[in-house]
């Protein structure tokens, strides 16, 4: 027993020895920078008008988002559920790939569109007065984004509601409306809490949409710890605004990983469908897939427009490999070094989840081992991408290496970013596996190794494609540690696009939108035809 443990350590220690050396020891370094800081530091924060209108801000626009997207949401996961509107399948992925979207593909489209002389002031005149770089610009970027995830948690939740207990009601003289109110509401309230949680985490948290839409005048806490320790070099202040960051993230974390633990009674599932509204919901699902949709289709239709209608120079320079002032490298660079981080991310993401695998794998009763894995997997999820990247440049930036291989430390970043997905992606898929066969291959004498080879593996091959294309897709779209720690000639497209934002130039940045949004796209539709990800959060 003690040799299999053994055995099973040492599988697993590429990873976890990963993980140290790139995640916790980081996070440790920095959690002790702000326990160190001085009484004076803590003080000076706490009575700074600045960062406490800031950190109401934070609270606030998270809340808002939470409540726009649930407004928005929530009917659209219904509609899908319970009225099978025309071109069901299509609009369920429509409605979901938004979310997929790299934030700042998003984010310049959204400018486009809702910027004084856009499309929408364009449309409505005087009765839109709103500017994308305010207030409500940031809610409704952040509301934009997230739609996606409330409809598909509430349409996965709705989906496994039993017609049974509905038909029992009726028989008792229940309208439909209290069936809602005392067995939907009931049945969708754990699903509801975790969207709640997720959106409520992603909106905290967020960064590039911030960083862009409010300037200096709004700033969430991701934004105040890149502003105090890159901008300002206090780290000091850095430190503590990250330790309050990572206490609300872990403690909503918790909350989250709760709700994944409850198990409804499982009982036969009827469908509940009812179809005397197909019409209506189709126009209303339409409508909300084209609001979702509408700055990405924006970006690319410019692209095309600027491809036409440029001359052979400007086209050339789209893939040439000459210095661009703006970019500080060359376009095609730019390109390389996107795809490069991406396939790299994706591999190692999925060689160390399955190495976590294959580790409990060697043992007989691997549950204890299994949810010290997740654990250790899950809690890069509870810190952002700044105070990661901050961490790792507080401990490893006084390197002659750093400076070397930085490329190395933003792939370690986004490696960090997608382990936690692919991991449970994985997990699941292998708690899957029937264990009547692995019981069968021991008895016969057949390795750990050996089974994993010969029955594992091939029942995890479309598990495995969409672990990869989902790692891909969170590295190509990746903005914040690569914003943070970038240095010289590997900048990334999302990066890139920032940089062009308010240049003159605007075919490079809308091309670059343009290819990770299909990139995203290409991603989803091979996962949904290949595979599944898992919404029911």
């Amino acid at each position: 027993m003690t040799n299999n443990y053994l055995k099973s350590i040492m599988i697993a220690a590429p990873v976890l020895l990963f993980l140290v050396y790139f995640f916790y020891w980081p996070l440790s370094h920095l959690i002790t920078v702000a326990f160190d800081s001085p009484e004076s530091e803590w003080v000076d924060l706490y009575n700074n008008p600045l960062i406490k209108r800031f950190l109401v801000f934070t609270f606030v626009q998270a809340i808002l988002t939470v409540l726009g997207a649930l407004l928005i949401g929530f009917p659209t996961g219904y509609l899908l559920s319970r009225t099978n509107p025309f071109g069901l399948k299509f609009l369920r992925s429509a409605i979901t790939v938004p979310f997929l979207f790299p934030p700042l593909a998003i984010l310049l489209g959204f400018v486009v569109l809702f910027e004084p002389r856009g499309l929408i002031s364009n449309f409505a005149g005087s009765l839109w007065v709103y500017s994308p770089f305010s207030f409500w610009g940031i809610i409704l970027a952040h509301v934009m984004f997230n739609v996606s995830v409330v409809a598909r948690i509430v349409e996965a939740s709705l989906n496994d509601e039993s017609a049974n207990h509905h038909d029992l009601a009726q028989t008792l003289g229940a309208s439909r409306w209290m069936r809602f109110r005392t067995i939907t509401l009931v049945h969708l309230g754990p699903s509801i809490e975790s969207a709640i949680l997720l959106v409520f985490l992603y909106a905290f948290n967020s960064f590039a949409i911030v960083l862009i839409l409010g300037q200096v005048r709004y700033q969430t806490i991701e934004v105040m710890i890149y502003t105090q320790s890159k901008l300002r070099l206090n780290y000091e202040a850095a430190s503590i605004l990250a330790l309050l960051q990572l206490l609300i993230n872990i403690t909503i974390i918790a909350l989250y990983t709760r709700r994944r633990t409850f198990r409804s009674f499982k009982v036969t599932i009827n469908p509940i469908i009812r179809n005397e509204n197909r019409k209506s919901s189709t126009i209303i699902l339409w409508m909300i897939t084209i609001l979702t949709w509408f700055p990405i289709l924006i970006v690319i239709s410019k692209t095309f427009e600027g491809l036409m209608s440029s001359p052979d120079t400007i086209k050339n320079q789209i893939i040439s490999g000459s210095y661009d002032r703006y970019l500080g490298t060359s376009p095609l660079r730019v390109m390389e070094n996107t795809l490069l981080f991406g396939l790299l991310v994706a591999i190692i993401t999925v060689i160390f989840s399955f190495l976590l695998i294959l580790s409990l794998n060697t043992i007989n009763n691997p549950e204890k081992m299994e949810k010290l894995y997740i654990l250790l997997t899950l809690i890069p999820m509870g810190t952002s991408a700044i105070t990661l990247s901050f961490a790792l440049l507080s401990t490893h930036g006084t390197d002659e290496s750093f400076t070397k291989n930085v490329w190395l430390f933003i792939i370690s970043a986004q490696i960090i970013a997608a382990l936690p997905f692919s991991t449970r992606i994985l997990f699941s898929s292998w708690q899957r596996v029937p264990t009547d066969l692995l019981l069968v291959s021991k008895t016969l004498g057949a390795s750990p190794l050996h089974s994993f080879r010969k029955i594992i593996f091939p029942l995890m091959k479309s598990t495995i494609l969409v672990a990869f294309l989902f790692s891909f897709a969170i590295s190509i779209g990746e903005f914040g540690a690569t914003y943070f720690l970038v240095r010289g000639e590997w900048l990334t497209l999302s990066l890139a696009i920032h940089r062009l934002f308010s240049s003159r130039t605007t075919l490079l940045p809308n091309l670059y939108a343009t290819i990770l949004a299909l990139t995203a796209l290409i991603s989803f539709w091979i996962i949904e035809k290949f595979g599944s990800i898992e919404m029911k959060l």
